[in-house]
């Protein structure tokens, strides 16, 4: 039997919800949830003290929105009424103004000596300066105007966003109750803690930005001291003594991954490269009619001979062969970190921050500590690669394992599989096409990160591009992007494979 609220049950809760005030709110509450214009009835309360009301009543984000806007807007008012849009063009003509005086002072001494040729040119000189003053101060009239008038919209804002507060108060208000009866942990009641923190908050801000620059001994204590740089020096110091006392004291672990890396790499390149072009065309064309269909068999013997008749083949390959060992050690570790995350709720709160801290870095500076343990080549830029497109395989297979149904899981054990059964033969399969989807975007952040691996010497089609920046030369960078472009989408579709119609 499902309970009906009655009017009782709305004005308790509303009660509850508002703390002060609770018959006031009652009775707006009802109007707006009952559509009247009664509504529209301003809130003074809300008008008076704007963005504090907000805070009171636990609207953060009107608060923290509407607070800067009127911080911005007061600042703005400040400024332009003291002569900050035209204080400058003042300033130039006053200097103006006392050079002209100067120069007319002194073609009269040079008028009095005598030297009639060069008071005339000194004269000239004041005349200019005085012109040049006078449209300074012309263009400081216009900017005060100017600024009249920025006062007078600034105002307007203030009293328009007030009198936003006084209209829309109350409705911002029911939408806080609403979401307050379906999650109890949402801020409720007035309170006035929150009404100190909040107006210490925006006390600081206005101190500040009004008064920063114009109180001498304000403006030092908030100025970035000299000494930061000299911080930065020891600091970058000590880290380059740590990178390279680690790298001496691993160096026979670093040694072990470059030369099994590069073993890997040499490998996959000889095959790539030892067979004729022709011949790779035709198995990787037979390859994508197999898996994809016949246009993405057309689309990959079209864009192989793109390849190789503008003389990118052998970069291709080189491309292809570090994207290859790449991609293949990021699945073999990003898989089983899934599966791990995905089995594991502890597991996944401990490497989570690990893969948003590997997502979210700029891909540049991967490079920065690859260099410092081994060094520039292929083999950096294979391990660049790595922790650059491991990250989406591991949380999709995660995402994909997480979202099969518990119940799906009792089935399994109900018909006596074991955990591995259960894993290999009902989560696997019913988390595959996540999993594929993290394949996918592992193995296209891959090649979008070998080629800019290339600035660390790992070749490939990255030294083209690299070079066409270099050069400006557009043609060329235009060209090479192309080919970039093509082992992309090849590889795509051939991870793809073929799709039933309603995907």
């Amino acid at each position: 039997m499902t309970r009906s609220y009655t009017d009782q049950d709305w004005s308790s809760s509303i009660a509850e919800f508002t703390g002060a005030n609770s018959t006031y709110y009652q009775a707006k509450f009802s109007d707006i949830f009952k559509g009247s214009r009664a509504r529209l009835r301003p809130n003074f309360a809300a008008a008076a003290v704007g963005p504090l009301w907000a805070a009171s009543r636990g609207l953060f984000g009107t608060f923290l929105l509407t607070g800067l806007i009127e911080i911005a807007l007061v600042i703005g008012i400040v400024f332009l009424s003291t002569g900050g849009l035209s204080g400058d063009n003042l300033a130039r003509a006053q200097s103006l103004e006392k050079l002209s005086e100067a120069r007319l002072a002194q073609a009269n001494e040079e008028r009095q000596k005598g030297n009639e040729t060069s008071a005339n040119q000194m004269q000239e000189l004041s005349k200019s300066l005085a012109q040049s003053a006078a449209g300074e101060r012309a263009l400081a009239n216009d900017k005060a105007r100017a600024a009249t008038m920025l006062i007078a919209l600034a105002a307007a804002g203030l009293l328009g966003l007030r009198s936003m507060f006084a209209v829309a108060g109350d409705w911002l208000y029911s939408h806080q109750y609403m979401r307050w009866r379906r999650h109890r942990a949402t801020p409720s009641g007035r309170s006035f803690q929150r009404v100190i923190a909040c107006a210490l908050l925006l006390a600081v801000i206005y101190v500040v930005a009004l008064f920063g620059t114009r109180v001498p001994q304000l403006a030092s204590m908030l100025a970035i001291q000299s000494n930061t740089s000299d911080i930065a020096g020891i600091t970058s110091t000590a880290l380059d003594q740590f990178f390279s006392s680690l790298t001496q004291s691993g160096r026979s672990i670093f040694d072990a991954i470059t030369g099994s890396i590069s073993t890997l790499v040499a490998l996959v390149e000889s095959l790539l490269q030892g067979l004729p072009w022709i011949c790779t065309v035709l198995v990787a064309v037979f390859a994508a009619w197999l898996l994809a269909g016949s246009g993405t068999a057309a689309f990959t013997a079209a864009g192989l001979l793109y390849l190789a008749l503008f003389g990118f083949w052998q970069k291709s390959m080189v491309t292809i062969a570090l994207l290859g060992t790449a991609a293949l050690l990021a699945l073999s570790i990003g898989i089983p970190l899934g599966i791990l995350c995905g089995k594991s709720s502890r597991a996944y709160r401990i490497f989570r921050p690990i893969l948003d801290l590997m997502q979210t870095m700029p891909a540049f500076i991967y490079l920065v500590p690859i260099i410092a343990f081994f060094g520039i080549g292929k083999t950096p830029g294979v391990l660049a690669t790595i922790i650059f497109g491991m990250p989406p395989v591991a949380r999709l297979t995660a995402l994909g394992l997480q979202q099969i149904p518990i119940s799906t899981r009792e089935a399994a054990v109900a018909f006596g599989a074991t955990p591995w059964q259960s894993l290999v033969k009902v989560e696997l399969p019913l988390a595959m096409p996540s999993i594929m989807a993290g394949v996918n975007q592992t193995i296209l952040m891959c090649l979008s990160m070998v080629v800019i691996a290339s600035l660390i010497g790992a070749g490939g089609l990255g030294e083209d591009v690299l070079q066409a920046l270099q050069y400006a030369s557009v043609g060329q960078g235009f060209l090479v992007g192309v080919a970039v472009l093509i082992c992309a989408i090849i590889l795509d579709r051939l991870i793809q494979g073929k799709r039933s119609p309603n995907q």
